[in-house]
This record gives structure tokens, sequence and C-alpha cells, in this order.
């Protein structure tokens, strides 16, 4: 279960130099096909950090060719993640920890995001048995070295982003997520992490293993649950694939089972995507996806983390899209 002191840096006194925590917040304009990403990677034991800001409006392999980046290596960590200010101008302030948070961040070329999320949910704590029924098969097995800590938080998000000159209103629900643990950059597990909401009734999020440069479909289930009607849902069974150009994926098909038995299948179409540099040992290829679930319409991301020792390996399979059904 995560405590609101949890949401603040987590590193241990005789923590190791490779320690990280994160902070990631997003949003999205669904009608202009935007979607927008503020991240924190930081290494507290070292005193840097780095803040990726990148808002996507097309389909791409560049990550150059989106709408705006803003990414900065070597910043000075913050003292506490309850209220930053880093210079590349973001700034985020826990109102009230885990529950309602304010984002502003002005950048160049007459661009600047102020936000408020509010949580729909308590955070769903993936190392917690109580609350993610999949969680005690991953505990001691190497999962709590990279993650020791990680939750995800569903919400609604309301502001205005003014992106180079044209402001748009952001009224969305969406899912943010926290993560701290001893990170490898090399040894990391190729992962997509995805959600779907419609509306504040519904939000279906997952975490799963993929293999892109040989298959379509996703390996197994790590984490996920589905929030319905304010109440979260472990998920216990997970089945997937992504028809892809390269590694980017165009569509997306899921079928997944709650701990109550329920199914839910939906199906997603890429809006926008590519790739992101939030962290440099990982590349994390960002969809943002138009998703159906029995005629009803939701929007998420789908985030694939690709590592790039991975990615060299396989460069061909992945260029071409060899990955088999």
């Amino acid at each position: 279960m995560i405590s609101p002191d949890q949401a603040d840096f987590q590193m241990p006194a005789d923590a190791h130099w490779r320690w990280t925590e994160t902070n990631f917040w997003p949003f999205c304009i669904p009608e202009a096909r935007i979607s927008g990403s503020l991240y924190l990677f930081s290494k507290p034991k070292l005193g840097v950090c780095m803040s990726d800001i990148t808002i996507q409006d097309r389909i791409t392999s560049a990550w150059e060719d989106q709408i705006y980046v803003d990414n900065q290596q070597h910043l000075p960590c913050p003292s506490s993640l309850l209220h930053y200010e880093l210079p590349n101008g973001l700034t985020v302030r826990a109102v009230e920890p885990l529950k309602r948070y304010l984002i502003d961040y002005v950048g160049i070329d007459d661009t600047e995001i102020h936000l408020e999320f509010k949580s729909l949910m308590d955070p769903w704590d993936v190392n917690d048995p109580d609350t993610d029924p999949l969680a005690h098969k991953r505990i001691g097995a190497g999962w709590d070295k990279a993650f020791s800590g990680h939750y995800e938080l569903t919400g609604r998000i309301t502001g205005e982003a003014r992106i180079r000159g044209k402001t748009y209103a952001v009224d969305c629900i969406d899912t943010a997520d926290r993560s701290w643990g001893l990170r490898d950059d090399r040894s990391v597990t190729n992962i997509t992490w995805l959600h779907g909401s419609f509306g504040e009734q519904l939000t279906l999020h997952a975490m799963a293993l993929i293999d892109p440069a040989k298959q379509e479909q996703f390996g197994g289930l790590i984490s996920g649950y589905v929030l319905e009607d304010g109440r979260a849902y472990g998920l216990v069974e997970l089945t997937g694939r992504s028809e892809r150009r390269g590694m980017y994926a165009m569509s997306t098909l899921l079928e997944a089972t709650d701990v109550r038995g329920k199914r839910y299948q939906i199906s997603g179409s890429t809006m926008n995507c590519g790739p992101l540099g939030p962290w440099p040992a990982v590349l994390y290829v960002q969809h943002f996806m138009r998703w159906n679930c029995n005629g009803q319409i939701g929007y998420g991301v789908q985030t694939d983390g690709i590592t790039r020792a991975y990615a060299t390996r396989h460069r061909d399979a992945l260029q071409t899209g060899t990955g088999q059904a």
C-alpha cells in the first residue's frame, strides 16, 4: 500500500549511485491528435536529474519531427518531489500528495503548459499482494531491484496548453506513474505500459512483456487493473498483440480478465507515435491510441520500453518488421 510519504524521495542513506527515482505526468488533447509527457528522471545519490518534455502530434520515427521537444540532462536534482522547480521551466507541486498536483511548464517558442491533476483512485501499488494479485510472483525475482517502488495513478487532468503560440484547453483522463529503485542501464526487460480511458467510469491499464523483434503477441502480464466506477480491480490475465510498422505499433488488440472474472476486449489504432528519450538507456516508443471498448471510444498511451542494447542487437528485424504473428 502506498502512503503519502512515498510521493517524495525514497532513497536510503546507503543507496548505490545507480539509485533512480522518476515522476511522470501526461496530458492529451484528442481532438487535436496531441499528447504530451512531462518527465523527471533523477539520480539523487549523484545529485543530478534529467527532464523530458515531449509533445506529439504525428506518426513519425524521428523524435525531432514531433511538434515540441525539450530534453535536458544533468540538471540539479531537486531536494523534494513534493515541490520542485527545475531550470528547464518545469514546476510540480503536490497540493495533497497522491491526490492533487499542480504541474506548470514554461518553455521556449511560445510554449507553456498549466495543469491540475486530481486522482480518481488510490495509487496502484504493483508490489503489494493485497493490491495487485500478481505481486507475489514478482517479489524477490529481480523485479524489486529496479522497481522496489512503483505505482500508477489514474486521474482527471485539466488546464491549458499553449503550443507554439496556439492555445488548447486540456480536459482528459490519463494515468501518471512513479518509480524508485536500483536501475542497471543495460539489463532492463522490454515492456509495454498502456491504458485506455473511457471517461471517469472506466480505465483499463496494463504492463506486459514484449519481444517486438520476434513476435507481435505480448508476453506475460506483469501488472494491471480495471478502474470501474471508482474502484480498481486487479488484472489476472491478459492477451494482446500489436501490428507494427518496424517497431512502431499501428494497431493493438487486447483481452483482459480481472479478479472478478470480468472480461474486457479493447482495440486501438495509433493517432500519433514516436520515440522519446527520458532515460537514455531505453528507447521509449510512445503511441497515443484511440481505443474502442464495445463501441465506446476512449484514449490513452501505449508506451513500449525497449532497451537500446536490445534494439541494436535486433536492429534488422525491428527495422523491417519481421516479427511473426
